[in-house]
């Protein structure tokens, strides 16, 4: 996507500026507490308690008791009951079930909070015929993400499966980051359609885009994390997670073997850090704009949050403050996304 390409468009086809933009900022703000949500339910082994897919009944929890017996012994027949959960209670199922009811309602409602007002923007000719096609394709998307997230479920109910597989695991979550970027950058355009000409700083835009990138790989490293459970095999008495490779790396198992998987994590958050804090002293210390600077304070605040998050949620293991730093993370490559925004038209 260009942003002159998507910024001729806006001012083109988008009246009321203002509220359009603040729908779809609402639509972003929706996107990053599902992180929230898909992480509670993920570390929690949620995720494969609801055996079937049906985006519209499925809105419908179970009523009855013969409805939650259904259920139950559905989840049953899966690998994940029957090694982790042999002894599971119908009120156990419960407790593993509402989690990931919840994280699927909560996508239905992404998609409603993103069609209705579509709709609305429409009929009353705030959103044009050319935008509106740009629109259409962020909701397709939307519904892509949900089809994926069935994929991603589906593949722990394989034969001595007790999880679903990292990769589709990862799938899920990259696309949604997609989506959440695509969105907040046509919010960001049509609250502001003409790139400013900012005067020499070409070179912190292209750090900026380093930061964004960077960062987008850690968090895809970091969903091995999440997906193998690496974490488990953190020992400082070991040795094992305390940013120093392996014995078997880089041979092992570059996205299986759990202390690899944890390692690649920390060399791009130590990588992701110094990247960040970079762009956050050029933006700073040089002449950028005020609306720059004070992205590049939020980036440096939120950056140290987020190492200080993934250590502690390292050491302590606790569910919390790993959901936290997930959803740390999306608001920090949001600050890096808004900078770029701000900067595309820097020129050298």
């Amino acid at each position: 996507m260009g942003a002159s390409w998507l910024g001729s468009l806006v001012v083109a086809e988008v009246r009321g500026r203002g509220l359009v933009s603040g729908w779809l900022f609402g639509v972003c703000a929706l996107i990053w507490v599902m992180v929230g949500i898909g992480g509670f339910t993920r570390e929690t082994g949620s995720g494969l308690s609801i055996m079937n897919w049906d985006p519209i009944v499925g809105a419908i929890p179970p009523l009855t008791d013969a409805a939650w017996q259904h259920l139950f012994v559905l989840y049953q027949g899966i690998p994940q009951a029957q090694i982790l959960h042999p002894g599971l209670e119908l009120s156990g199922f419960k407790t593993l079930f509402w989690p990931e009811y919840f994280h699927r309602l909560w996508g239905r409602m992404i998609g409603l909070a993103f069609f209705l007002p579509l709709v609305w923007f429409v009929v009353t000719r705030r959103v044009g015929v050319k935008l509106l096609g740009w629109l259409g394709v962020l909701f397709v998307m939307g519904a892509l993400q949900g089809a994926i997230g069935w994929f991603m479920v589906s593949s722990g109910f394989f034969k001595g499966s007790t999880a679903v597989e990292p990769w589709r695991l990862a799938l899920h979550f990259s696309f949604a980051m997609v989506l959440y970027v695509l969105v907040l950058w046509t919010a960001l355009t049509v609250r502001s359609p003409e790139a400013t000409p900012v005067a020499g700083q070409f070179r912190l835009k292209i750090w900026a885009l380093a930061a964004a990138v960077v960062l987008a790989v850690a968090m895809f490293a970091g969903t091995f994390v999440s997906g193998t459970h690496a974490i488990d095999v953190f020992s400082a008495v070991n040795g094992v997670g305390v940013g120093m490779p392996p014995p078997a790396w880089p041979s092992a198992g570059f996205f299986s073997d759990k202390a690899t998987v944890l390692f690649n994590h920390q060399v791009m958050a130590f990588v992701t850090t110094g990247v960040v804090l970079t762009t956050s002293v050029m933006a700073l210390r040089g002449n950028a704009p005020k609306n720059v600077r004070d992205t590049g304070l939020a980036m440096a605040g939120l950056v140290l949050l987020q190492f200080t998050l993934g250590v502690t949620a390292l050491v302590s293991q606790l569910l919390d403050v790993g959901v936290a730093h997930q959803m740390n993370a999306v608001l920090l490559l949001t600050a890096c996304v808004v900078m770029v925004h701000q900067l595309r038209g820097a020129a050298r």
